[in-house]
Formats: C-alpha cells, sequence, structure tokens
C-alpha cells in the first residue's frame, strides 16, 4: 500500500488539489492536509503530483507484499512567491515536491 500525505499550507495552493499520478495514470486526489492511500499491485512504479500543467520530480520505488509506503508532498511556492512566472513556465515540473519518508510491514 501506498500512503501519500499534503502538507497543510496557508498560502498558494490552499484551495487547489493536487492529482496524484502513478505510473502515469492519475490515480486520486489530494486536498490541503489530506491523506491518501492506494493498493498498487507489487512491484516497481513511479509516482508523481501535478496541479494544472505544473508537476513535482518523480519517484521510483519498489511495492512487496503487507508494506506500507508513505510519501510527503506539497508545493513551493509559499516562500517563494517573487518566483510565480519561473515556475509556471521554465520551472513547471519543481512547482510541487514529493518524497518518501517511510516504509514499514503493514499489520
Amino acid at each position: 500500500m501506498i500512503r501519500v500525505s499534503r502538507q497543510s499550507r496557508r498560502y498558494f495552493d490552499k484551495l487547489r488539489q493536487y492529482n496524484i499520478v502513478l505510473d502515469g495514470i492519475n490515480i486520486g486526489y489530494l486536498r490541503d492536509g489530506e491523506i491518501f492511500e492506494y493498493r498498487p499491485t507489487v512491484g516497481f512504479h513511479n509516482i508523481r503530483i501535478t496541479v494544472d500543467w505544473c508537476g513535482s520530480n518523480t519517484l521510483c520505488f519498489e511495492v512487496h507484499d503487507n508494506e506500507i509506503i508513505e510519501f510527503e508532498c506539497g508545493g513551493l511556492l509559499g516562500y517563494k512567491m517573487f518566483l510565480v512566472y519561473w515556475y509556471i513556465t521554465f520551472g513547471f515540473n519543481k512547482y510541487l515536491w514529493i518524497k518518501q519518508t517511510r516504509v514499514r510491514q503493514s499489520l
């Protein structure tokens, strides 16, 4: 199982939902402060987060039986508002971020 949590922000993107893209397919979305869970097949996968035409880095990971892989995601513009035009034109794949935080065995 994968679990993706979105950091709660007090500024930019608070009212927007982020799309969760697994292996190139949109599998769901996250609103501010939410947690999304999904059970992919065992094997290698890649994940990224998008909003409109902008997105995040792509992470590759492997899923095993009885394992929970946890991710966190969020946006960068909170403290870089002056760079908004750069992010939506040249840095559109750096507008958001995602990172793997933990792998643990499920019960």
